[in-house]
């Protein structure tokens, strides 16, 4: 029987929220007992939850949030975070030497087997990020 696991979360899009996004997937990734890759899922959740809040502009109830969805089977993990801004897209920037930013994406696609983008017209984007957590 495959796997298919589940767990998704709102949270309003001010910078202490990265730190509740990373704690609510920290807690899915042990409550679904995933340890392959642990810290990593962690890093890139924090720098694609850091971007929704940075860049993005979704709004529920006048407060602006983004959303984190874990889903995972047998072979693979995916975070996805949405947010309500649809023309700004993830890209991979060349930070100069001494910038403290600029360098979150290309953490994401150096430790994520894939990762990607899907924009939802005037709903937003989602971006999302992928671990295979099976040791075959």
């Amino acid at each position: 029987m495959t796997r298919h696991d589940h767990a998704e979360h709102t949270f309003t899009s001010v910078p202490e929220s990265v730190a509740a996004a990373r704690t609510f997937i920290a807690r899915t990734l042990e409550e679904w007992h995933v340890t392959r890759h642990a810290d990593d899922i962690l890093l890139c959740a924090s720098e694609l939850a850091s971007n929704a809040v940075k860049y993005g502009s979704s709004t529920a109830g006048g407060r602006p949030v983004f959303q984190v969805r874990i889903d995972a089977d047998d072979a693979h993990l995916r975070v996805e975070v949405e947010d309500g801004d649809p023309l700004t897209v993830p890209h991979m920037n060349r930070a100069a030497e001494g910038e403290t930013g600029g360098r979150g994406m290309a953490i994401v696609a150096s430790l994520a087997s894939a990762w990607g983008f899907e924009s939802h017209a005037a709903a937003g984007k989602a971006v999302w990020s992928e671990f295979v957590t099976s040791a075959a």
